[in-house]
């Protein structure tokens, strides 16, 4: 079940509840369900694997983070390449803040990349283990398979990226983002937990603050206009959030939830152009994720109530 859990619950934040889904107009059922299948696999087998690795090697939320964002730049610079092409898409996506050397754009860069870290990998991870633990989940069968699902969702991600417009992004822009890859990895198990884990502060001030720095995200990076300024911006508002939750010392849990009740708004508004339908839709998965919320919210004061009294 938690395995399960994570796996789908990956796919349907990082992609279905932001609306991605509608990005090419609204599509039929049976592509929808296919469209999930494929994230399942490969967004799903991420998170999984990650969590295990990190878990099984007593790291803590900065070794995860730091895999979560070798995932984004595995995936947006190797796979789908939207780090290198200017009309994914047909979207116009690295015009503002253009660096012509590397070939991306700043604030798309620092956008992307945080949505795998936030919303990708990191809030699912947080959302899973208030409920069912942060101890090691998987067998070596388990790993093994899981790995096989991770490769073959990354084959079918390229290969159907590629089929929107046969871009291939330059060799060294490849061999960059792949150095890139592994440095992050090697880099994220520098981290020790955090040793504060097991003294967690406040969770509504946590969830307010996902919230509020989530949603500020999201806002900042619809405006036009001063791309760098832009992007200082947006660092500047992340690294403030890590300071704050070093200096808080949150649970994981409630920072999750205030993240994922961004996309909730963020994907209704999305979807409104397309129609009736897609709003229904929408709102529907609005109201999945409220009610994982809300279970988990309170299983994870149960758990917390029982280490307590032990």
């Amino acid at each position: 079940m938690r395995i399960l859990l994570l796996v789908l619950l990956a796919p349907f934040t990082a992609e279905f509840l932001l609306g991605d889904q509608y990005l090419a107009g609204p599509p039929e059922l049976g592509r929808q369900l296919g469209m999930f299948a494929l994230f399942a696999a490969f967004y799903g087998a991420a998170a999984l694997l990650i969590r295990e690795a990190v878990r099984r090697a007593g790291r803590g939320w900065p070794t995860m983070l730091v895999l979560a964002l070798a995932f984004g730049v595995f995936e947006e610079g190797l796979l789908t390449q939207t780090l290198f092409n200017p009309h994914y898409l047909g979207l116009d996506l690295l015009s503002a803040g253009h660096v012509r050397w590397l070939g991306i754009g700043g604030p798309w860069t620092v956008y992307v990349l945080t949505l795998h870290v936030v919303w990708s990998i990191g809030a699912p991870i947080a959302i899973a283990e208030a409920l069912f633990g942060r101890e090691p989940w998987l067998r070596k069968v388990g790993v093994s398979l899981w790995s096989v699902s991770l490769v073959l969702g990354a084959v079918a991600t390229f290969a159907v990226t590629y089929s929107f417009g046969h871009f291939v992004a330059r060799p060294a822009q490849l061999a960059g983002a792949a150095v890139v890859v592994g440095a992050l990895v090697f880099a994220a198990f520098r981290f020790r937990a955090p040793a504060w884990s097991s003294t967690p502060g406040n969770p509504w001030v946590a969830f307010a603050l996902g919230l509020g720095a989530s949603s500020a995200f999201q806002l900042l990076r619809g405006v036009d206009g001063f791309p760098w300024l832009l992007v200082g911006v947006l660092l500047a508002l992340e690294a403030g959030t890590a300071v704050v939750v070093r200096r808080l010392r949150p649970p994981a849990f409630p920072l999750a939830a205030g993240a994922l009740s961004t996309y909730c708004w963020l994907g209704l508004k999305s979807t409104i152009p397309h129609g009736t339908t897609a709003i229904i839709e929408q709102s529907i998965l609005i109201v999945v994720a409220v009610a994982l919320l809300a279970v988990t919210a309170r299983r994870s004061r149960a758990l917390i109530a029982a280490e307590r009294v032990h």
